[in-house]
């Protein structure tokens, strides 16, 4: 019998991002659900954002600028880069698939953190490479166990910082002794910073600051999160332009849509809405940190827009009492934390609201 499909693919199993919100408010019979399970941002896109999109709604029928030309020229403005240096993405999820489709091929190895954002995986197996795990430590990246994995197959490393779903960060110093084991032949380095704008350690380490000095650095960041723009997905890289030329044969000659483009444009003009959003995630990430850690929670130390709680054997019914309140969190076991969960910070409202099911459900020892 003919076999249709690639055999790889009995090996991957789909992304599982759940009902759709306007379903579960059916399900629950109740009038609002509070999404913290996908890292959203809690104050929503930029004014200026929501109405870019509403002034070239009817341009709809033009192909975009398949280039996405103001978009990334702004991005470069921004960054100190040249605009060459600079490929945007249907997401960062895209990005990491042209990578793949660019420099993978069979018998080729990628090193990734284990666990992490599980696209990582999905795209390295399916370039037909081989991803090999390097697990994380203390709930931090191990750099060092992560460099002795790196060997004549290694291709690519892929790191994220802030990690996704620890929200751990790399650091400078730690980051400086990695790069100088890779040697003068280092793989493609993938940095992964769609989190990176809520942190506000000084140690965190900056992709971007670093590109001049390391050619096959690649850093993905993202207007999904600090923007609020997660529904028109944007994500870009920024590259060597020679790493940026070969990423930009695989792409698809339209791959970021009209509407997302003036969208990203206008929220990153709009830098008081940027700053704004990061001020409420750093005060309300503390509030939430406190606050759970109150209830006798184990909360990591977090420098993302979430937090990874330790909640043990009472993980699954304190998932289950919230979701039954219309507050969804994320199941840890689903993204390599079994015993946890994920619980991506709102507003103070919210929060609040969030503390006082859990104190019901868990109160303080």
């Amino acid at each position: 019998m003919r076999r249709l499909w690639r055999p790889v693919l009995d090996r991957l199993a789909p992304y599982e991002a759940g009902p759709s919100l306007e379903a579960l408010q059916a399900q629950l019979g109740l009038t609002e659900v509070i999404r913290l399970s996908a890292n959203e941002n809690p104050l929503g896109p930029s004014p200026r954002a929501v109405e870019a999109v509403r002034a070239e709604a009817a341009r709809a029928h033009l192909y975009p600028d398949g280039g996405g030309t103001a978009l990334r020229e702004a991005l470069a403005k921004s960054l100190g880069v040249t605009a060459e240096a600079v490929i945007l993405g249907n997401g960062a999820d895209e990005l990491l698939g042209l990578i793949a489709w660019a420099a993978l091929e069979a018998g080729d190895e990628a090193v990734i953190p284990h666990p992490a954002f599980e696209p990582y995986w999905t795209v390295v197996t399916l370039a037909g490479a081989t991803p090999v795990a390097s697990p994380l430590v203390e709930y931090r990246t191990d750099l060092d166990d992560m460099a002795r994995r790196v060997t004549p197959r290694t291709k690519v490393v892929m790191l994220c910082s802030p990690h996704n779903p620890a929200g751990t960060i790399v650091r400078h110093a730690e980051f400086a002794r990695f790069l100088a084991t890779l040697g003068s032949d280092p793989p493609l380095l993938v940095l992964d910073e769609a989190y990176r704008d809520f942190a506000d350690d000084p140690e965190c380490v900056d992709g971007i600051a670093l590109l001049r000095d390391h050619p096959t650095l690649i850093v993905l960041r993202t207007f999904s999160k600090i923007a609020g723009l997660a529904g028109l997905r944007v994500g870009y890289a920024v590259a060597r332009p020679e790493v940026v030329s070969m990423l930009n044969r695989t792409r698809a000659p339209y791959n970021v849509n009209r509407l997302a483009q003036v969208a990203a444009l206008a929220a990153l003009e709009d830098r008081e809405h940027w700053e704004r959003t990061r001020r409420l995630v750093i005060q309300e990430r503390e509030f939430l940190t406190t606050e759970l850690g109150r209830l006798g929670l184990a909360v990591v130390p977090s420098q993302a827009n979430f937090v990874l709680v330790h909640a043990g054997e009472r993980a699954a019914q304190l998932r289950e009492i919230l979701f039954k309140e219309g507050i969804l969190v994320r199941d840890g076991g689903a993204v390599g934390f079994p015993g946890h969960l994920r619980i991506a910070v709102g507003t103070r409202e919210v929060n609040a609201r969030l503390v006082k099911v859990l104190e019901r459900a868990a109160p303080s020892p």
